[in-house]
């Protein structure tokens, strides 16, 4: 749950919201990637997810280049 709520915290949207058609994703792609490298290096920070690139994001978080 604290997962969920750090995505909410830095996409300002309800988990909810964000599979709304038109939503907004890359604070959401940012989240994502800031928690999953969070699991397995502690000191990430968040500037250090916003500076990834879409490439960089997908590598971590298994997504498509395209979405």
């Amino acid at each position: 749950m604290g997962e969920i709520d750090q995505i909410e915290d830095i996409t300002g949207q309800g988990i909810d919201a964000l599979t709304e058609p038109g939503a907004r994703k890359a604070k959401f792609l940012i989240a994502l990637a800031y928690i999953a490298k969070r699991r397995e290096d502690p000191t990430f920070t968040r500037s250090q997810a916003e500076a990834l690139t879409l490439a960089e994001v997908n590598a971590i978080t298994g997504g498509d280049e395209e979405e």
